[in-house]
């Protein structure tokens, strides 16, 4: 399982706003000074994500949280929504160069393919179980 630290900032019937705050591993490393990833972060500051999960622990505006989303779950959803994609717009991109041998006719392939993976993922999510189970769950109140 893979959790963070959440602040609810909302309450509605049995769902729960959350706030996380992304933290850069910046700090901690011995090169920051001369990296870009570093002075990137500087530049952007603090940035949140806010999302909805069931209230399963009868949590209040202002509690702090530990939500969980299963690794599993996260690393097959990630694989089918960039891999599928990519390996249609290759495929559709490889067919297009050799039925018509023309370098614009194969660009519109390999976008076509691209588009096509990407409504292929849509449906095999809407479908499946994956949906459900990539969706941050309640673990715990922080005390």
């Amino acid at each position: 399982m893979i959790e963070e630290t959440a602040r609810v900032i909302d309450v509605r019937d049995s769902r729960a706003l959350l706030e996380t705050e992304r933290k850069s591993t910046c700090q901690s490393c011995s090169v920051k000074a001369g990296c870009g990833t570093s002075t990137l972060a500087k530049v952007v500051g603090k940035r949140s994500s806010q999302f909805v999960v069931d209230n399963t622990l009868g949590v209040k505006v202002g509690d702090q949280v530990v939500v969980a989303v299963e690794e599993s779950a996260l690393v097959q959803c990630s694989l089918l929504m960039y891999l599928f994609p990519l390996l249609f717009m290759f495929a559709l991109g490889i067919i297009g160069e050799y039925l018509f041998a023309s370098e614009l006719l194969t660009v519109l392939a390999s976008l076509l393919g691209l588009a096509l993976g990407m409504l292929l993922v849509r449906y095999v999510l809407m479908q499946s179980h994956l949906k459900s189970s990539i969706q941050p769950h309640l673990v715990r109140r922080v005390l």
